[in-house]
């Protein structure tokens, strides 16, 4: 597959399209329902799916018509973003299919592929449909059994919906698994380290019940405090968003990099400079950022904010000099929403690339042993189910659609 790039007036082609209900369908199914529709955009307003979006797009082509500036941004937004960064670290490019990470030819959405899957197990006869699908589908891969269960029953219903989401997502699905597993039941607090030093730290909360008169009446009165809990679900949820925040700190750093810096720095490493200087605050940060990288595989480009000639020699080259040559040409902003990622339309191929690159460094990093080893205190090493699953990601066309 080869990557498809666009126009900064097809991107914003494309962003009318997708606030009109079309951001399931593919690039050229969505470009050319707007020129199809051009003449009447205004009076197809009120049949828009996001009407305030896609009011305020249509707005940024007249004025870009008029061959004017529209400052207006677009919006691309992951999809399935939990399903990606899960079939990433596990290197399942059998699920990295349903969501996009490595492309089909067409633009796939992951809970619409499991729920048919489903349906192929239990026949036509069967009363489910996509909506409480999804429900179940999106919550069980952070460990819920409750929506599941209202969803389908505890019959066979649910029987056949677990046995599709282990055959549909075997990596994903294991990691959900193995995240319930390793709970510690005497733990106050969760906590890990990411690749780009931000340190996680979650409480583990537990329910007390007490009794309050209120005009002679007793009243319960349910809260949380911080204590030991048997069984636990909350685990793969956070280390999974905690990742989903370090993907956009990352695309942030790298977007809007510093170019004067980053120009330094290729001169550093094409001169073949390496100090170790170890005495000053950011000498200290790289240190700090060299050896998370040595432990989980993954660079970050904060390194960019600290990195010069005299410490450059605490970083591993090869994986520096990959980080700054993939880095855009030119600096723009970035604005974010979770995993909903806003730029002008002139960006809308960077932006993609970016998400595209980071995706393929967390399929080729350790970062799944890396985390998994800080949560059970003991060093980990969990395998993938395809190594080379980073090659093809860099192609991928819908990652970010």
């Amino acid at each position: 597959m080869t990557f498809q790039t666009f126009t900064g007036k097809q991107y914003l082609k494309i962003d009318i399209a997708n606030n009109f209900g079309l951001d399931k369908e593919d690039w050229d199914v969505r470009i050319q329902w707007f020129d199809d529709n051009e003449h009447q955009l205004d009076a197809l307003l009120k049949q828009a799916e996001e009407p305030a979006l896609y009011y305020a797009g249509v707005q940024a082509w007249k004025k870009v018509q008029e061959g004017k500036p529209s400052g207006y941004p677009i919006s691309l937004d992951a999809t399935s973003s939990g399903i990606q960064l899960l079939a990433a670290l596990t290197g399942d490019r059998k699920a990295a299919r349903l969501c996009n990470v490595v492309d089909t030819g067409h633009r796939e959405d992951a809970y619409t592929g499991l729920y048919q899957s489903m349906m192929n197990r239990i026949g036509e006869g069967a009363k489910i449909n996509r909506k409480d699908t999804k429900a179940a589908i999106m919550t069980s891969f952070y460990s819920s059994t409750a929506v599941p269960k209202r969803v389908f029953g505890e019959g066979a219903l649910l029987d056949i919906f677990y046995e599709t989401m282990e055959s549909e997502a075997p990596g994903p699905w294991e990691v959900t698994k193995t995240m319930l597993a390793i709970w510690d039941n005497e733990a106050l607090v969760n906590e890990w380290v990411m690749p780009d030093n931000f340190h996680v730290k979650v409480k583990v909360m537990g329910q007390e019940t007490d009794y309050v008169n209120f005009l002679n009446k007793p009243y319960e009165v349910n809260y949380s405090v911080n204590k030991p809990i048997e069984g636990g679900r909350s685990l793969g949820a956070n280390m999974i968003h905690s990742l989903d925040g370090m993907i956009v700190r990352e695309i942030t750093r790298r977007c809007d990099h510093n170019p004067d810096h980053v120009a330094k720095i290729k001169r550093w490493l094409e001169d073949c400079r390496g100090g170790t200087s170890r005495s000053r605050p950011e000498d200290k940060i790289i240190m700090q950022l060299a050896e998370l990288h040595k432990e989980s595989g993954f660079m970050s480009a904060r390194v960019l904010e600290y990195v010069d000639a005299a410490n450059m020699g605490h970083l591993d080259r090869k994986a520096l000099t990959s980080l700054v040559q993939n880095l855009p040409a030119k600096r723009f902003e970035v604005l974010s929403v979770h995993d909903c990622f806003r730029v002008l339309p002139n960006y809308g191929n960077d932006i993609r690339r970016q998400y595209n690159i980071l995706l393929a460094e967390v399929a080729k990093s350790e970062l799944l042993s890396f985390l998994v080893s800080q949560i059970v205190k003991r060093r980990i090493t969990v395998s993938k189910l395809d190594p080379n699953l980073h090659v093809d990601i860099l192609a991928a066309n819908y990652s970010l659609s």
